[in-house]
């Protein structure tokens, strides 16, 4: 390889004006550069000292510059005045060109390069060019700030979309949309208003706890929203509606930013609060779009998901009638002939003209107890479709829940046509056993149908055999009293789920039924409600049939991570 002495005494290279000479290796570093003008820049050679060629081309100002430069090392091609400019530390630019001739090692193979340059003096970068370079490095700022602000929108949207799709409670999807967005609209509280009543509009969704159920006064704002136009609002105490305000919302906020929403069939609004005025610009009002439109469809999914929920719940309420019409009749008929005796039993004490003794009036005593008990099994058996079909506002929700009493509840709507079928109904539980966190209604029906499903396995699994129907449905609790979740089993007699579609029996709409006996909806229901109750449903196979096990959280007084 050439010395740097070497390199300066070729003809060609000392026939150039230069400042500085300089020698790379073949990796393209510059191992060496030294002046040859005492005014020459020092920052030139320290910036060369060490570089890379191909790095120099990537770092100029100008692209074209690096792409030209970087098109002849690419080649191992002569370099000449090649025009380079590079802003330094202070603010400044240095500028220079190099020239450069290929080094060959003996067998011709390529070397390095070695080459003078010269640092360009004059007007190349007077003021004007000076200015044009700060503008075009003020662009370069802009557009890097407006790309970071792009990318974090996308991943906003992104991680919104995931939310959207994951099986989950609506106020649990809310509040991460809301957390997510927050990222990018940095609101102080957020919330859903939907109509009540005719003219009662209220939080249906908030990020504050404090802000659930609040009402939201008529006036400007809603009237804008409801008609389906966005909006930002610069100072909430010059609407005409303020004074109307809940007194909490008074106290914290001063700006609001608003865009309609739809739940159903029903126009709504979405609210994000601030407490200082001004806060909120009118660019903002586009993400406020987004997030609506994503808001909009998470109401929708569970929209969509309730009228799948109360269509499962009415085909089996459906299935069931004609095992409830008999549930009921035959308590109905044991009413019946208890009073006809005794009636009988007081006509012929009258026919007689005898006094009631003691043995007839036991008689009687028996008859009215029957007729007390078989009309509290009545009145239970109704309550539980009433509760099935009908829930009471109370139940909505998570709630301490007795597994026992759900289980009490599938025994009277079951037990007696199981039993007509030739299969025993088996309830396990502990004598003392925990609350579980639950929504009753949800539970219920998770067990239900359940239950329907293992008397269908079984009917099938005996008709294959072509014996009579006859098998076990066993109901467990399993409570360890430590962990903060219960274990519930079905397991029946069945046979068992075919080993190949076992991971699709959870699927919307796959059923093993015959066409015309099965939705397909009930295992995936089932999967969505216990979701919503923070809960999980699997199944396995053991040797006599399938076994459902449920995971429930326990109810825990002072416990926020349980869900």
């Amino acid at each position: 390889m050439a010395s740097l002495a070497e390199a300066s005494l070729r003809p060609e290279l000392l026939s150039l004006a230069a400042d500085f000479i300089w020698r790379c290796g073949p990796d393209l570093r510059i191992e060496d550069a030294a002046p040859l003008d005492v005014a020459c820049d020092e920052a030139v050679i320290r910036l060369l000292r060490g570089a890379r060629l191909d790095r120099l081309a990537q770092r100029t100002l100008y692209p074209a510059q690096g792409e030209a430069f970087g098109s002849l090392l690419d080649r191992q091609a002569p370099i000449r005045d090649i025009a380079l400019s590079f802003a330094n530390k202070d603010g400044g630019v240095i500028n220079f060109t190099l020239t450069g001739d290929v080094d060959h090692r003996g067998d011709g193979g390529f070397d390095g390069y070695f080459g003078v340059g010269k640092v360009w003096t004059g007007r190349p970068f007077d003021e004007q060019h000076r200015g044009e370079l700060v503008e075009l490095l003020e662009r370069a700022e802009a557009n890097r700030g407006r790309e970071m602000r792009l990318r974090e929108e996308a991943d906003v949207l992104l991680a919104s979309l995931r939310a959207l799709i994951q099986p989950a409670p609506l106020a649990d999807k809310c509040a991460e949309l809301f957390g997510l967005f927050a990222r990018l609209l940095r609101f102080d509280e957020a919330l859903v208003v939907r109509r009540r009543t005719r003219d009662e509009l209220s939080a249906v969704v908030a990020t504050d706890p404090q802000l659930m159920g609040m009402q939201w006064p008529v006036g400007d704002v809603i009237n804008a929203a409801l008609m389906g136009e966005a909006l930002v609002v610069q100072d909430l105490s010059a609407t005409r509606e303020w004074n109307d305000f809940p007194e909490v919302v008074r106290a914290r906020f001063r700006t609001a930013l608003v865009a309609p929403l739809t739940i159903g069939n029903e126009a709504a609004m979405l609210v994000a609060l601030h407490g200082t005025p001004g806060h909120f610009e009118p660019g903002q009002l586009a993400l406020m779009q987004r997030l609506s439109l994503i808001a909009t469809q998470a109401f929708e999914v569970d929209e969509q998901k309730n009228i799948l929920i109360n269509t499962a719940k009415l085909a089996t309420l459906g299935e069931l009638m004609t095992v409830i019409a008999h549930e009921i009749s035959q308590p109905l008929s044991v009413i019946a002939m208890a009073v006809k005796n005794a009636k009988l039993a007081l006509e012929a004490l009258n026919g007689r003209n005898e006094t009631v003794g003691p043995a007839e009036h036991t008689i009687v005593i028996s008859k009215l107890d029957r007729i007390h008990d078989q009309a509290l099994r009545a009145g239970e058996i109704v309550s539980a479709i009433r509760t099935l079909a009908h829930p009471d506002r109370r139940t909505v929700g998570l709630k301490p829940v007795s597994a026992v009493e759900i289980m009490d509840n599938i025994r009277n709507l079951t037990e007696g046509s199981l039993r007509n079928r030739g299969i025993k109904l088996t309830c396990v539980a502990p004598t003392y056993g925990r609350a579980l966190k639950a929504n009753p209604v949800s539970l219920q029906q998770v067990f239900l149908n359940l239950v329907v499903n293992a008397r269908d396995a079984i009917t099938e699994a005996c008709r294959v055999r072509g014996e009579a129907t006859r098998g076990e449905i066993r109901l467990t609790v399993l409570d360890d009293g430590i962990s903060d979740r219960m274990a519930v089993e079905v397991a029946d007699t069945g046979g068992g789920i075919p080993q190949d579609v076992m991971n699709r029996i959870f699927d919307a709409f796959f059923t093993l039924k015959e066409i015309g006996h099965g939705s397909g909806l009930g295992l995936a229901i089932c999967r969505t409600l216990m979701t919503d109750m923070g809960g999980t449903i699997n199944a396995r196979n053991e040797p006599a049939g399938a076994v459902f096990r449920l995971e429930i959280p326990v109810y825990l007084e002072d416990s926020t991570a349980t869900r």
